[in-house]
């Protein structure tokens, strides 16, 4: 019995040890995602974000994604947002000022990107954002270095 808590007890502890460094969002038909916040905790040197488009439009018509900036480096990206480049590229050109950036994904697609939080500070303000072009105006929020 002793034996059986104490392996429960580690099970609960791994299990939130691994959920603090990850999470799960999503987005669908409209213009918003499910989280108005994202959270990183500074104790992770990886961070995980699963993404999931719930609706069922198209990723050339109404795709989505979550890409991260420094928060003073937002109005530069989001002019460089062109139809052109494609959604393979997510709109956006190569750009350092990107810190992570998911693929556009459609109805019922699924996408993922991992992070190195080592690189990031409690001191400097984050974003998310899609860049599907004219969603981000809706499609954003902070992301929080705990």
């Amino acid at each position: 019995m002793f034996k059986n808590l104490i392996l429960l007890s580690m099970l609960v502890f791994y299990s939130n040890l691994y959920a603090s460094c990850s999470l799960e969002m999503s987005s669908g038909d409209l213009l918003k995602f499910n989280k108005r916040e994202l959270i990183i905790d500074s104790s992770c040197s990886k961070f995980a974000i699963y993404f999931k488009h719930e609706g069922e439009m198209a990723a050339k018509t109404f795709g989505h994604n979550v890409v991260i900036v420094e928060r003073k480096n937002f109005d530069k990206v989001k002019s460089r947002i062109d139809m052109k480049l494609g959604e393979e590229q997510g709109y956006l050109p190569d750009m350092q000022e990107i810190i992570a950036k998911t693929g556009i994904i459609g109805g019922g697609g699924r996408t993922s990107v991992t992070i190195d939080a080592t690189k990031l500070s409690k001191d400097i303000e984050y974003m998310f954002f899609c860049s599907f072009p004219g969603h981000y105006g809706g499609m954003q929020g902070p992301v929080k270095i705990m």
